[in-house]
């Protein structure tokens, strides 16, 4: 997997690392099989460029697979004490799964990337507990949920997803099967 250095890169460096994941999450978001000199090409700098950034498409997956984490980590800071928390993370995860489907597709067939995904579960998990539980203290989650209930059902809604096709018919049955779930998840 790609390692960061100490050391800043140079500010066109950094132009280029970040067009490349810019274009790698363009790309993936519409399909998996996505050649390596494509996203080159879409992100506007050489393959010599887009490898010496990231020297196979396992090494951009899980860069990409990283910088949601981190995302889901700040929303996670961003909304610490919310009693709203929950429902912020869980419509983030949803919306996740559904942008980068084919992207997670392409990590479960890979058993290094399915690795980097679990350790994204692990972590999910543990940003999930303490806004379940205060979810929960406010009365707007069922007292019955647990974090393995969660994660069913986040596995239901991966069964809406997976049965959509493309990206705008995926975003709506992300929606559409999250709003009926949590409906049930309604403590009243």
């Amino acid at each position: 997997m790609t390692t960061t250095s100490e050391t800043p890169l140079r500010k066109d460096a950094q132009r280029n690392r970040e067009a490349i994941l810019a274009a790698a999450r363009d790309l993936y978001a519409e399909r998996a099989d996505v050649p390596m000199c494509e996203i080159a090409r879409h992100a506007g700098v050489g393959q010599a460029t887009l490898y010496r950034n990231f020297p196979d498409c396992r090494n951009l997956v899980a860069a990409l697979i990283v910088e949601q984490m981190e995302q889901t980590e700040e929303l996670a800071v961003e909304h610490a004490g919310d009693p709203d928390a929950f429902f912020v993370l869980i419509r983030n995860v949803v919306e996740t799964m559904a942008r980068f489907h084919p992207l997670g597709e392409l990590a479960r067939e890979d058993a290094c990337l399915g690795s980097a995904l679990d350790r994204r579960r692990r972590r999910l998990a543990e940003l999930m507990q303490e806004p379940l539980r205060t979810a929960k203290a406010a009365g707007t989650l069922r007292r019955d949920l647990t974090i393995d209930d969660v994660f069913l059902m986040v596995s239901m809604l991966k069964g809406a997803v997976d049965r959509a096709d493309g990206p705008a018919a995926r975003a709506a049955a992300a929606r559409r099967a999250l709003t009926l779930v949590l409906d049930g998840l309604d403590p009243s």
